[in-house]
């Protein structure tokens, strides 16, 4: 469907740079997905290696890489939702930027809450 109003060199460069930077930013996230449900995986390995027979040791540690990978997974479906949306967003003729929630700030947030319970419960062994 043809644009009602006339082509502006600036606004289509505007646009071009802004796809990429989507791209940047959706790779980027493929990356940290990817880190994510790598740990996620090494780090149950890591841990039943380093603790053979103990069960809580055992159980910990996979409760722990499930989360990983579960973030992981998480992540990277909201990055791919993020881009398709900013995709359609760039396809508007009339595009204007609209103030959103960060992908970026929610992941590394989670990553802390993920990181400061892991390690109350390890205090919490420490403890007993």
């Amino acid at each position: 469907m043809p644009s009602p109003y006339p082509p502006n060199a600036q606004d289509e460069l505007a646009r071009d740079r802004n796809r990429l930077a989507a791209d940047r930013s959706l790779l980027s996230f493929v990356r940290s997905s990817l880190t994510l449900i790598s740990l996620g995986v090494g780090l149950e390995q890591i841990l039943a290696a380093l603790s053979p027979g103990d069960r809580h040791i055992d159980a910990w540690a996979y409760g722990l890489s499930l989360v990983y990978v579960g973030l992981g997974l998480l992540c990277l479906v909201f990055a791919l939702a993020d881009y398709q949306a900013e995709r359609a967003r760039l396809r508007s003729p009339r595009y204007l930027y609209v103030p959103r929630w960060s992908l970026a700030e929610a992941t590394g947030l989670a990553i802390l809450a993920i990181g400061v319970v892991a390690l109350g419960w390890l205090w919490l062994d420490l403890l007993q």
